[in-house]
């Protein structure tokens, strides 16, 4: 298996913390958020290597992150040359680049957003995947959202045999409690269906967009989160999983 790490974004909604170093890299008890996710992600069965995607703006920063790691799989930062917010490739073209940079060579392979904490063993996840083999959301209950505003989250409606039946992004009348984190496991035959996607005109930003379209193309299964997760997504944010969140073991 091989985890494709997401953590090209620019934060702009947390400025100044993010102005001069990205998301991923910043503190949480005691270590860079990214090396939490890699906790998680290196006590996977089978892991072959770790890519983390980021931007040109702050490649060198993951660089020395990377350097600096004692571990047992190969972990790979790729800079995908954007340099701001406006030539950004955007999450699904950050993975279509990986992907031509670093193909999955027939092996499943996880999406993990670089800024989500997981206070859960990622290997329960991974069990249910490998039972069946078909692509996995990660999904967690939320609350509705205020009438007449659109959700902040998409909106995942799951039949009584574990399949995704409905998938869309933000709506204004969502018709679950259910919402997928950026968390997912693929087998290796979704890489070669993202190409066809982007070349249809579908959006290369939310990663939501394309599981929707994913959904209608191949077995979509859901898997409750089990435990705690946290967004990172604003500064406050930051705060309530610097709180809540412990050191790691690594």
């Amino acid at each position: 298996m091989k985890a494709y790490l997401l953590a090209a974004g620019y934060a702009t909604r947390m400025y100044p913390l993010t102005r001069d170093r990205p998301k991923p890299l910043l503190e949480v008890a005691g270590a860079p958020i990214l090396s939490h996710i890699l906790e998680r992600v290196l006590a996977l069965d089978d892991l072959s290597e770790v890519v983390v995607i980021a931007n040109a703006r702050f490649a060198r920063a993951f660089d020395d992150w990377a350097a600096g790691l004692d571990v047992g799989v190969p972990v790979r930062v790729l800079d995908d040359g954007s340099t701001d917010d406006h030539d950004k490739l955007g999450a699904i073209g950050d993975l279509s680049f990986a992907l031509s940079q670093v193909p999955v060579a027939g092996e499943d392979w996880l999406v993990a957003a670089g800024d989500n904490l997981l206070s859960f063993d990622l290997r329960s996840v991974q069990a249910h995947f490998l039972a069946h083999r078909e692509a996995l959301l990660s999904v967690r209950r939320v609350e509705p959202p205020t009438p007449g505003q659109a959700s902040k989250y998409n909106d995942v409606t799951v039949d009584a045999a574990g399949r995704v039946t409905r998938f869309e992004e933000k709506p204004l009348h969502p018709v679950s409690d259910l919402a997928a984190i950026a968390l997912y496991f693929l087998p290796a035959s979704v890489a070669e269906l993202l190409p066809r996607y982007l070349a249809h005109g579908g959006n290369p930003d939310a990663p939501g967009h394309f599981i929707a379209w994913l959904v209608g193309q191949v077995p979509v299964r859901a898997a409750p989160v089990p435990g705690a997760w946290f967004d990172i997504g604003s500064i406050e944010g930051l705060a309530h999983a610097r709180e809540h969140f412990v050191s790691p073991s690594r």
